[in-house]
């Protein structure tokens, strides 16, 4: 656990003198309330992630989504994985369908079986996630001496929870290739203040680590593994 101010260890959050009796740990180090999120509910801390706070975000990772000192993944951030997955395998479908003018590579898939059509989309879905958390990961260790990389993909977890945000559209039509676009760009600048904010750099270093790994799972999901598929299929026939 972390004073979410100034990022200094604490032993705890608060101390319980009765059921009715908590006060908040002061930071020795700020001064500060070390975790004012422990007395907010779930809506505030998740309205100030959406406004990319910083002490939202380590409340979140360090305080929160995090196994005592050691660098495993709470359950719950794997049931975040799996929902953001999901909901990220319906944006990638919809965008594809309704994309006017779409690759030999689109048409093919989209003239498959709906079963078919889920699986391979899933599977990119997959595969990009994975290639973001590897490269970030990676990155994180090489430049800045990472060696909490759990705690780095919670936070890029947490940062990609904004592909829900669609889900309080859906009274009206949602699947145009626009809607998905802005989504994107939305969890990109997430991704970025994620970074900055949990590994402590600099928003450059932060950006042109989101920038590499975007671009190995962009050239992943649009080259790879269409021509893997491609070969697949060939061998089939």
């Amino acid at each position: 656990m972390i004073c979410i101010e100034c990022t200094h260890p604490v032993e705890s959050l608060y101390t319980q003198y009765s059921d009715t009796n908590i006060r908040s740990t002061v930071c020795p180090s700020c001064n500060k309330f070390a975790d004012k999120y422990i007395e907010h509910d779930q809506v505030n801390i998740a309205i100030d992630l959406v406004l990319l706070k910083p002490q939202a975000f380590r409340h979140m990772v360090f305080n929160v989504l995090s196994v005592g000192d050691s660098d495993q993944l709470h359950p719950q951030t794997r049931r975040i994985w799996v929902l953001t997955t999901l909901f990220d395998v319906y944006l990638v479908w919809a965008t594809v369908e309704k994309t006017p003018n779409k690759s030999p590579m689109d048409n093919y898939i989209l003239s498959l079986g709906a079963l078919h059509q889920y699986l391979y989309f899933i599977f990119q879905c997959v595969c990009h996630s994975a290639v973001i958390h590897m490269t970030t990961r990676a990155l994180a260790r090489y430049w800045l001496g990472w060696t909490r990389p759990n705690a780095l993909s919670t936070a890029l977890l947490m940062s990609s929870a904004s592909k829900l945000f669609p889900i309080l559209m859906l009274i009206w039509s949602y699947d145009v290739p626009i809607a998905s676009k802005v989504v994107a760009w939305a969890v990109i600048i997430h991704e970025v203040e994620a970074l900055r904010t949990v590994l402590n750099c600099g928003y450059i270093r932060a950006a042109v680590m989101i920038a590499i790994a975007e671009s190995l799972s962009f050239g992943l999901s649009d080259y790879c593994l269409p021509a893997l598929h491609a070969v697949l299929d060939q061998k089939l026939l």
